[in-house]
């Protein structure tokens, strides 16, 4: 299975007007996406752990959503619960920088053209982003270099493979 990441920068009105239209822009193209919040990203690295653990899960007939992009969200924010998932990586009213996983043939820079988003993948870096909405304390965030904070969300990516 083919995909790609994505920064983008781009002002989120309504998440779920966003999403629908999304869907709708894969759905004819032959593609499939899973948009995150971009201050919940840690890296590119993130993002591609949580893809393939989403699609080793789809192998293996383990997955706990119907779709692979809807797998990724889980894994990339840790949570078993869809529901949490989005409270924790998914799309807020407020959400300026959006990670973006597209599945399939289709371009990722052809869905930014057409959703009017400029790409900038640099939004995706981990530099001074907030480890809370992985569960992951400020006094343990504290506890590591600044370099190795994102390695503690991927740690938490893997994680969800034992708690399944």
């Amino acid at each position: 299975m083919t995909f790609n990441i994505a920064g983008a920068r781009a002002a989120v009105a309504n998440p779920e007007d966003v999403v629908r239209t999304a869907a709708k822009w894969g759905s004819s193209h032959g593609a499939e996406m899973c948009l995150l919040d971009a201050q919940s990203v840690f890296g590119r690295d993130h993002l591609e752990s949580a893809v393939l653990h989403a699609i080793r899960a789809r192998d293996s007939r383990t997955m706990s959503s119907r779709s692979v992009a809807m797998e990724t969200l889980l894994y990339a924010a840790g949570a078993r619960q869809v529901q949490d998932a989005l409270r924790a990586v998914g799309l807020r009213r407020d959400t300026t920088t959006i990670g973006v996983v597209l599945f399939g043939p289709a371009g990722v820079d052809d869905f930014l053209r057409d959703m009017e988003w400029t790409r900038d993948d640099r939004v995706l870096e981990a530099e001074g982003k907030s480890l809370r909405d992985f569960g992951i304390s400020d006094r343990k965030a504290a506890s590591v270099l600044e370099a190795q904070r994102a390695d503690l969300v991927l740690e938490k990516v893997a994680l969800l493979d034992v708690d399944k």
